[in-house]
């Protein structure tokens, strides 16, 4: 509660400051363009702040009990991610394909989050030429199966594997545990926006499921993040 309330005087503050802005902008419309960029980024300073205090919100919002647990469709998660992603979708020529997806036992806020965030990320890193072209498929696997280096949070027989697979511009594959990390990116920033949580968000969901994520890719290649769930 109490992080909410602080999230709630940045943003009052954020407002505060675009308004002054706006207002010495006007003050200074006869001037040199120099003062209007000064106070553009510094309105942009403002934004990006806002941004990442919100994106650092709703990291420590995810508890690590599902708030509300039940059995519901995967695809209408998926489907729901899509709508939200919809202009994104359009503007870039995106096509997305989706296999059938089970039923799973889940918080359906976080699940989307998670759907969401590795959706986005896959429109977002797109190559320059082409338009983003992502996967999502499905198989079951045993809990035998599973490669040596993926470790769900919770024992099962067998587990979902979902792969969201893109043909982006991938990343070096040293990095593939570090971008799990909070703050941590991989191409600059004054090329692609965001806070460096997202990844950071989808880890965390997924443990709290009991599952565990994975991620594989070649620089100009795309990438590959793949979501275990147990049964």
């Amino acid at each position: 509660m109490a992080a909410c309330q602080r999230f709630e005087q940045i943003k009052f503050f954020r407002r505060k400051i675009q308004a002054f802005g706006d207002l010495l902008k006007k003050g200074f419309a006869d001037q040199s363009s120099q003062e209007v960029d000064y106070l553009d980024r510094i309105q942009g300073a403002a934004s990006r702040m806002s941004v990442l205090i919100r994106d650092l919100l709703a990291f420590s919002r995810i508890s690590t009990q599902r708030d509300h647990s039940g059995l519901l469709p995967l695809t209408d998660v998926l489907q729901s991610a899509l709508i939200d992603l919809d202009m994104v979708i359009q503007e870039t020529g995106a096509t997305v394909s989706l296999d059938p997806l089970p039923m799973v036992v889940g918080d359906a806020v976080q699940l989307g989050q998670l759907f969401q965030n590795l959706l986005s990320n896959a429109l977002k890193f797109r190559q320059k030429d082409r338009p983003p072209v992502v996967e999502v498929t499905y198989e079951w696997i045993a809990a035998a199966n599973l490669p040596p280096d993926v470790l769900p949070s919770r024992t099962a027989l067998a587990y979902h594997r979902i792969n969201v697979t893109d043909n982006g511009i991938g990343f070096d594959e040293k990095y593939k545990h570090r971008i799990f990390q909070v703050f941590q990116r991989l191409h600059g920033k004054s090329i692609y926006s965001g806070t460096g949580i997202g990844l950071a968000i989808c880890e965390k969901v997924v443990a709290n499921h009991g599952g565990a994520i994975t991620a594989s890719s070649q620089p100009g290649r795309g990438a590959t993040f793949t979501v275990y769930l147990p049964l």
